[in-house]
């Protein structure tokens, strides 16, 4: 197994500055990151530091070629360090502590040293979440849209400029991707979600060009294997935020309820329900939005889970988990999309 390339000295100077040494460091790699690779430290420290951390978390560039040029590409190493260095503390969602991050711009290279929040546990996005789960979730996404919507500054920011150029690009590769994707799960994907698909298809211009009805910071890739669940009553951690972005905050939402919860009768029963509990912790932050726009919106969106799996399964490294998760990313959002009729929001005009 690959061991991350991590100074001693910097971990030292990081976690304990000058107050203890570091004898040895135990290294394990952690989570199914297909963008970047995490791994654990057992940190052995020379003397008793009862304040020192005795494990953290390192992520680094992935080890694919071509997932690591991807991410350079759209930038998404630099917008995680740049949540993490600059923005992490103005929301109140949670996720680990960043002890020190370095990032390399002309190679790409970076690492990233942040708390270690074990026991708790990665999400299974293949298994599902209760809704339970799910509620937890939802909470943190309000936390983390709240303080953010209609911020100018931020959206003219240059990493997130970066994503209009990008917008042509992206259109011209869904029109590559899609016929792909459905040739490599015509049969594993139920045939109605890939009629659908070709809708979204031929519209995905309209999608692109769609000016958003309440504009914030957005996760970008909200779902369970980017959350660590500690307990039944505490605070998921979310991770991975290479994907924020500038865009409307229904995208998250519907993304998020819609790859989580497994049974579509169970999803549609309690999906109101959810969303309410997301409005109005976003009330209590202090928001002010317009419930029914943003309703319309959130069934728009939930065709976002589709378009996500396409978009991932033909830009990293494919696996056998990869490929399952992928088609689980599709269907259980393309039949939320069905039973909300998206497609009719998305070709009204």
């Amino acid at each position: 197994m690959a061991q991350p390339d991590v100074s001693k000295n910097w971990l030292e100077q990081s976690l304990w500055a000058d107050k203890a040494s570091i004898e040895s460091v135990q290294w394990s790699k952690v989570g199914t990151g297909q963008v970047a690779a995490s791994y654990r430290g057992e940190v052995h420290w020379s003397s008793s530091a009862s304040d020192a951390p005795a494990s953290v978390v390192v992520k680094c560039p992935s080890e694919d070629p071509t997932s690591r040029a991807t991410s350079i590409e759209f930038g998404l190493y630099e917008k995680e360090l740049f949540w993490y260095e600059n923005l992490r503390t103005n929301s109140l969602i949670n996720c680990p502590r960043c002890y020190a991050s370095w990032f390399a711009p002309d190679t790409g290279e970076f690492q990233l040293l942040l708390q270690d929040c074990a026991p708790a546990q990665q999400g299974d996005q293949l298994l599902g979440a209760s809704v339970e789960q799910v509620m937890a979730g939802v909470k943190e996404l309000a936390y983390l849209h709240a303080p953010f919507i209609g911020d100018a500054k931020l959206a003219n920011h240059p990493l997130f400029q970066k994503d209009k150029a990008m917008k042509d690009i992206r259109i011209g590769l869904y029109e590559q991707f899609w016929p792909a994707f459905k040739q490599r799960y015509q049969g594993r994907i139920d045939a109605n979600i890939l009629a659908m698909g070709d809708v979204v298809a031929q519209h995905y211009v309209q999608l692109e060009n769609r000016e958003p009805v309440l504009s914030t910071l957005v996760h970008g890739d909200f779902r369970l294997d980017n959350l660590l669940y500690a307990g039944e009553n505490d605070r998921p951690y979310v991770l991975d935020w290479q994907t924020m972005g500038i865009g409307c905050p229904m995208k998250d939402l519907a993304y998020f309820i819609g790859t989580s919860l497994a049974d579509p009768k169970e999803r549609a029963d309690r999906e109101l329900d959810i969303v309410g509990c997301y409005f109005d912790t976003l009330q209590a932050q202090g928001a002010v939005f317009d419930r029914a726009a943003l309703l319309t919106e959130y069934r728009l969106q939930a065709i976002s889970g589709l378009i996500m799996a396409v978009f991932s399964s033909m830009l990293v490294e494919r696996t056998e988990r990869g490929d399952e998760m992928f088609a689980v990313m599709a269907e259980r959002p393309g039949w939320q999309a069905l039973a909300l009729n998206s497609v009719s929001v998305l070709t009204q005009h």
